[in-house]
């Protein structure tokens, strides 16, 4: 079986598909692996994601979320009681929302770093 490009995996991943052959999938929950894939049998023994998902999401998310907090913050006033428990809601479920994509994403990245280091 030949290495696909780099990006192929990743976009697979990013659609919570196998990073290998892009059709079975690649979650049994929401950001539990399963343990291989359905449909060409690839273990998904190479979980070593840890923090990087979470840092990911942290990173692109942190400069859309600054200049907000900071433009509901000024523009408020008397409705900050309102304001700011929406907008604590619509960031942690945006925030939650990415996640899972980016663990998917950085799930295919390793898959292929590691066909990458096993096929030398």
């Amino acid at each position: 079986m030949t290495t696909p490009s780099a990006l192929t995996p990743v976009t697979r991943g990013l659609r919570r598909k196998c990073p290998a052959c892009g059709e079975g999938k690649l979650f049994a929950g929401y950001l539990k692996l399963k343990p291989e894939c359905q449909q060409c049998g690839e273990a998904f023994n190479h979980d070593m994601a840890a923090d990087g998902p979470a840092w990911l999401t942290v990173l692109s998310l942190g400069p859309f979320y600054a200049p907000l907090i900071f433009l509901a913050s000024l523009k408020a006033g008397e409705h900050a009681m309102l304001v700011f428990p929406l907008l604590l809601i619509f960031m942690v479920s945006t925030a939650l929302g990415l996640l899972a994509l980016m663990k998917g994403g950085w799930l295919g990245a390793l898959w292929h770093m590691e066909r990458k280091r096993t096929a030398r």
